[in-house]
């Protein structure tokens, strides 16, 4: 799992969550991202953190962020 770092488009905070790979690679790639790198490199394997992280990528694939707002880590 690595803490990905992002922001998202037309919000001035950044957020930081857990996700793996495939995950951040996808999560990139998505509309409603302006930002997004990796923060921190292999951090331990959370699976519970995983699952959330999938089900939040697929509300945001739908340009719904309500779920990886709750999920964030705010960074100011």
């Amino acid at each position: 799992m690595e803490l990905v770092k992002y922001k998202f488009v037309n919000d001035e905070k950044h957020y930081s969550y857990y996700m793996n790979y495939d995950q951040y690679k996808n999560f990139q790639e998505l509309t409603v991202i302006q930002e997004c790198k990796i923060y921190r490199k292999n951090h331990k394997n959370i699976n519970d953190n995983e699952y959330e992280m999938q089900k939040a990528l697929d509300f945001a694939l739908k340009n719904d962020t309500s779920h990886i707002k709750k999920l964030s880590k705010i960074i100011l």
